[in-house]
Formats: C-alpha cells, structure tokens, sequence
C-alpha cells in the first residue's frame, strides 16, 4: 500500500537510547508504518536525508503555554526546537477552570509569578472566555487547533481560586473546600488532565505579591487532591518545591494516588556546591524502594534578566518587601533612592548581616549566591548603551562606585527599564554534567511560554544537542535523543510518542548534527498589545513533522489550506 511519506538515507536515532543505525522511514496517516534499513514502501513524497539525524519529535514536559495556546497555536518557539509534544500546567499554574468572576486574579496571578505580560494575556484572551471548567478549556484547545501536540496538567492554584476566591492567598481551605477542590481535580483527570500539578515553593508568589494559592494549602488538602488521582484511574503528579526538597511530601503523594511523582526541580548549586549528590542519593533510596519518584533537571543555566520595575530574582530577600508593596514607578524609585535601603543593599551583599543575611554566615550556599548576583551584567540601556553586555562589577570598580549603587543608579536613571541579567543557578557545568548524567532523572524545566521578557529556556533542546553533546562531548546522541524524548514520554505516561517504532505518532525530528545549536538570544515584540519577549532561533533543525506533516521553517507562512496537525493529548484513562 502507498504510503504518504517516505524519509530515505537517515541516521536514525530511535529514542530508546539504542545505537543508530541507517535506514528508511515510511509514514501513514500520521503513524509510522515501517523503520529498517530496506523500507521501500512506494510514497507520495519522498525525502532524502543523506547526512541528516533523523530523531522522534521531543517530549516537553514543563511549559507554561496555557494562556498563550489560545492565541498562538504554534506554541512559538517550541517547535522551532524540536519540540512535538508540550505539556502545560507546569507547577500548578494554568487558566482553567476559572469562573468570569475570577479571571482577573488568575490573569495577575501569571503576570506575577510566572512574569507573563498582563497586557498581553488581556489582550490575547479577550473578554469572552470559551471556558469555564477545565474540560471546557480542553475542548477549546481541540476545536482550534495547535500545531504542535498538547497534554494539560490540572492546577491547584485555578482549582482553588475556583473554589475560595481571594481566600484562596489568605488561609486553609474548610473540609467542605477541600471536597469541592477533589471534586474538581477527580472531573479535570477525567476529561483527559495528563496530571494534578502544585507548588509549595517559597519563591512563587502572586498577585499583591502573596504566596500563590497552592502555597497555603495543608497536607489533608494535598493528599485529597491526590487521591482524587487515584480515583480518576490514570495520570501522575507533578509537584514544584523549588529549593527545598520534600522526601517525606513526595512518599505521601505517591501512597495516596498510587502514581508517579516529578518533582521540580534539581539544580546544581542550589544548596551549595556539590550538594546536588545528598539529594541524589536520597532520591535514590526511594527509586531503589521502587517508588516511581524522579527529580526534574535543566540543562541550562537559570539566567533570569530583569528591571527593577520588576525585580524578580530579590522575591524572597526580605529588603525588598517594600518594593513588592509599592504601586506605581514613583513609589519604587522613592524606595531605590533611600540611603538607608541602599545601606542595607550593600551590607546584604557583602555578607555583613543586613537585613536578610542571605549572604552572612560565611557559608557555601551564601557564597555562590554572591558569586551568582557579582555576575550580573547589563542588558540593555539606552542612556549606556556602550555598557551593555558589560558585568557590573567591572563597570563599579571602573566607575568607583559600590556595585549596588551602580546597578540602583543606572536602573534610575533609565526609569526603571534598564534591564540586567543575572545567572542564578544550574552554571556550574561539571556540577549540571553530573546531575544531567544520573539515571534517575528526567529533564524539562523549559518554561516555555512564562517569564518571556526574562529569559529564554525552551531552546534547551537544540542546546542540549550542540553544546552538551556535540562541544562538551558529555553524552552521545542516543542518550540526548533519549532524554529529549523516549524517557520524557515515558515518565508522564504519554503512550505512542516519543520512539521511531511502528505504530507510533510520526512526530519526527530531522537535523544536522554538526550544526544543531541554540541561537543567541533576541529581544522581540511580537506578543498582543506589543509586548516583548526573548526568543532563540535554531541552528542545525532542517524539519520537523508531527503526526506526518511537516511544519513551516520558523517565520514563514503556511501554504493555503494548510491545516494544523497538532493533537490534544488526553489522559489514557479518558
């Protein structure tokens, strides 16, 4: 039988982790239909791959595109990188379900713990929502279409928000609220959620800049949330601790839903340096349990740029309380050009106590996270524009200035939209080798559509792929591929993708190993209202095609009558 597509001459790299091996892949109705070394099945089309990689299409299990998939359902820049299948609903956040009434607080909730523009979800959005409950907005996403395929974790921030309102950031939920969140969950994982998401990390804050919902919820709630997965018969947990590693949280949520637990994230030099091998190990003891429980990792350093209009990376320095209370760019340059917080500035960062001692006591956590501010450079300035790209502490000594003053001056006098960029964790690179290299963990933490004037991570793909693999030789190409796919797919339970094998999606990856790479970081304004973002263009990503069509190049235009491929991956039990 003729089939639709037929890759000939590829080096193919399977995502099982298996050597690759030469060969032909043919494609029919949007599956694979035969892989091997003699595949001549006649096709409609043929391509000729000769000195390409061909590789399943990669497995994104940690984006924030929730908001953004309703008004681009290509799910820019993902699939520029490779990237065929995303999940959404990463750390609990998302938009669904949301009753009219409480849009807003969601829509403040994004802009402020994920830096998601709130013009541009307003904007985007628009005011007629097509969904209330969370089934509504999965049927919303199938009726329009993406590009790309597409699994959505529930929330509990939404979940509660729907359930308590503005009570949901002020306490404990009552046992009746408690009944009516698993009531919500139970329904949401049985329209098709790939997994109940949440977060109890310190550094996720909200609208009014209180903790977000999920934040406040005690354990009863947490494990009713669970069990309402258990119920629902399929499905995992995804949970976000940031820094602070909850082994004991991870075993009772496990035991009350009977499913797997990704826990987010495992960075290197979180802790201070090295201590990524005592959480390892600890992880460790309960795989070797067999308590499916695997850490989240990145392959990126976290690098987060930021004005002090918003000045994210100080979220949890107690100093900056004021600045998270002020209204307004007046109030905020009041707080930058008071001497005595400037004091404070000084004698935090130089590990003299200050008012956080978030620096003080001399010891390694607090030293990398000097080494990690003292790192700062400048972004963008219009009145310094020869500074840019330029570390302020170079500049400070050239300028005789304390770091800090320097860095507070040049944010005044831009009107606060200087921009500076800051590496933040996950840079030390034999540390991030060592924790990218354990069996046990699964890789993610792309953020892609959240923080998107701040930085960039959905790229780790092609970065993955140049940098780890190709310059730093750390990992052959079969255990990227692997990583990127077979083993995402895997841990979140998404059957029939991420593997070349017959019978599977053909999402499909085709690309020059010798020059795949993440490009560098540029600034654009393509967002609803104009709002910016950071992008990266690939390198070395000849076509990628998901369920058998192939995609347009990043910026060009469909042909007419070209339709989206992309499928609403629902959970298996639905």
């Amino acid at each position: 039988m003729k089939c639709d597509l037929r890759i000939d001459n590829a080096c193919i790299v399977d995502g099982t982790g298996s050597p690759r091996f030469m060969g032909s892949v043919a494609i029919s109705a949007g599956r694979i239909a035969s892989v091997g070394p003699d595949v001549s099945d006649p096709a409609s089309c043929v391509v000729d791959a000769r000195g390409l990689v061909l590789a399943p299409g990669f497995v994104d299990i940690h984006t924030h595109y929730d908001a953004q998939v309703l008004w681009d359902p290509f799910l820019t820049i993902s699939p520029w990188h490779g990237v065929t299948t995303a999940v959404m609903g990463s750390c609990g956040f998302g938009i669904a379900p949301t009753r009219p009434s409480g849009r807003h607080l969601i829509l403040r909730t994004l802009e402020r713990v994920e830096a998601m523009s709130l013009s541009a979800l307003q904007a985007g959005l628009g005011d007629d929502w097509p969904f209330e409950s969370f089934a509504q907005y999965l049927d919303a996403i199938e009726t329009r279409g993406t590009a790309i395929n597409v699994g959505v974790m529930v929330g509990h921030t939404p979940v509660r928000l729907y359930v308590m309102g503005e009570q949901a950031v002020e306490r404990a939920a009552t046992n009746e609220e408690i009944a009516q969140m698993q009531t919500l969950v139970r329904e949401a994982m049985r329209a098709g959620a790939l997994a109940f998401a949440t977060s109890v990390s310190t550094v996720h804050y909200g609208f009014d800049g209180k903790p977000v919902p999920s934040r406040l919820a005690a354990r009863d709630e947490m494990l009713a949330m669970a069990r309402a997965v258990r119920e629902a018969g399929h499905g995992i947990i995804h949970y976000n601790v940031a820094r602070e590693s909850r082994f004991d949280d991870y075993v009772a949520m496990h035991e009350a839903s009977g499913a797997t637990v990704c826990w987010t994230a495992l960075l290197a030099g979180q802790l201070g340096p090295w201590r990524h091998r005592e959480v390892l190990a600890r992880n460790d003891a309960l795989r070797a349990r067999g308590l499916p429980i695997y850490a989240q990792v990145a392959c990126r350093p976290i690098v987060s740029e930021f004005s002090f209009e918003s000045p994210v990376i100080f979220d949890t320095w107690a100093l900056f309380d004021p600045v998270r209370r002020c209204a307004g760019q007046a109030a905020l340059a009041r707080v930058y050009a008071d001497p005595d917080f400037r004091i404070e500035f000084i004698r935090e960062l130089a590990g003299q106590g200050g008012r956080d001692g978030f620096f003080s006591g001399g010891s390694d956590e607090g030293r990398m996270r000097r080494a990690s501010l003292l790192m700062t450079e400048l972004s963008h300035s219009e009145h310094h524009p020869q500074w840019v790209g330029r570390k302020l502490i170079d500049l400070a000594r050239e300028q005789h200035s304390e770091f800090t003053d320097l860095m507070l001056d040049i944010a005044l006098q831009s009107g606060l939209k200087a921009r500076f960029r800051t590496p933040l964790v996950n840079f030390q690179e034999d540390e991030v080798e060592e924790i990218l290299s354990h069996p046990e963990v699964v890789l993610g933490l792309g953020d892609g559509g959240a923080h998107l004037s701040q930085l960039c991570d959905a790229c780790y793909p092609t970065h993955l792929l140049g940098h780890w693999v190709r310059e730093r030789k750390a990992f052959t190409l079969e255990q990227a591929v692997y990583m990127l796919s077979g083993r995402t797919a895997a841990v979140f339970e998404i059957a029939g993708r991420g593997q070349i094998t017959p019978g599977f999606a053909a999402d499909l990856v085709l690309l020059d190993p010798n020059q795949v790479a993440a490009g560098p970081l540029e600034r654009v304004y393509d967002l609803p209202a104009n709002a910016d973002r950071l992008i990266s263009k690939p390198r070395g990503i000849e076509q990628v095609w998901v369920n058998g069509q192939a995609l347009p190049a990043p910026g060009q235009v469909p042909e007419s009558g070209w339709r989206l491929p992309g499928q609403l991956i629902r959970g298996a039990r639905h």
